[in-house]
């Protein structure tokens, strides 16, 4: 067990060093938006170009590994849409915000450092496999079923010309498609590139790790905490029970690429779950409270499952 704390703990002491500095203001909300916008628009883009450059296609973008990933996904989102509706008594569109907190996983700011430090460096291209489509898919389900569930909602044509531009405009979507790109074409890396590359990435999970406790500041507890509850114990709890029950049973894929897939659906729900909330207008109170909830959590729950799977 105390392996496994030293492979989770450093993780969360960092997301702790990013609260504490943005509470005590060592670092202002206009500081922290800076790291942000660095992290995603450059240190994670070149993470992600140069992982999906060098990724090997036909080993790591299997659809039966994947699908062992995205169906828990979905069917977690599906059960969460229910709940809130039969349970909670909630309306459409905040039904949909509600069930998004158990669809979208902070796979890359927690997951893949928690994976690689579990497995090695050798587990992170399954992991990456499943982050490269992992924004596009859950925004795409997730603003289809809004525009289509709520009421005053924009409609579904305007839905999908919202993810459209989202998608083309996101610097993360974009690095993934240049590096597939690069990849097809069958081209190695210019060593000096790849060097560049590398050291740019090297920058991406500290800060962002460092980035989702700095923004964690910005939310407050508010709403039931019995139903935040539930749908913090569908993320980290019922979504990884069913991709370990798809991976290890029914489609028995390897091994390795099971575990990875299960750790990355056991992480908490990120900031994401909050900004597509708010995108809407609907079901804030409850995504912050998961977020909250769900990252604290995660201490236990991703410690229970690393011992779990080994």
């Amino acid at each position: 067990m105390l392996d496994i704390l030293a492979i989770v703990a450093p993780v969360f002491l960092v997301v702790m060093v990013g609260y504490v500095a943005a509470r005590l203001r060592v670092v202002s909300d206009g500081d922290v938006d800076a790291i942000l916008r660095f992290t995603t628009r450059v240190a994670v883009a070149a993470l992600l170009f140069r992982a999906a450059a060098t990724l090997d296609l036909g080993a790591r973008l299997d659809p039966v590994a994947l699908s062992a990933y995205y169906l828990p996904a979905f069917a977690t989102f599906a059960l969460g849409i229910l709940a809130a509706r039969t349970v909670f008594g909630q309306r459409p569109g905040e039904s949909v915000a509600a069930g998004f907190t158990a669809l979208f996983a902070n796979s890359l700011f927690l997951g893949l450092p928690i994976v690689e430090r579990a497995y090695g460096a050798d587990a992170l291209p399954y992991a990456l496999a499943i982050i490269a489509i992992h924004a596009p898919i859950m925004y795409f389900l997730g603003i289809v079923t809004m525009e289509v569930s709520a009421r005053d909602g924009s409609g579904l044509a305007a839905g999908m010309r919202k993810v459209a531009w989202s998608m083309s405009h996101n610097p993360l979507v974009l690095s993934v498609g240049a590096g597939m790109g690069w990849n097809l074409l069958g081209l190695p890396l210019p060593a000096p590139a790849e060097e560049a590359l590398r050291l740019l990435a090297a920058a991406a999970l500290p800060l962002g790790m460092f980035g989702i406790g700095a923004t964690l500041t910005r939310y407050r507890f508010g709403g039931n905490w019995g139903e935040t509850g539930v749908f913090v114990l569908l993320a980290v709890a019922v979504r990884p029970f069913l991709v370990a029950l798809l991976a290890f049973q029914v489609l028995r894929i390897d091994p390795v690429a099971a575990k990875v897939t299960v750790m990355m659906g056991a992480m908490p729900g990120g900031v994401n779950i909050y900004l597509f909330a708010a995108m809407y207008r609907r079901g804030e109170a409850l995504a912050a409270n998961a977020l909250l909830v769900g990252t604290v959590a995660g201490i236990a729950t991703i410690t229970l499952w690393l011992a779990y799977l080994g």
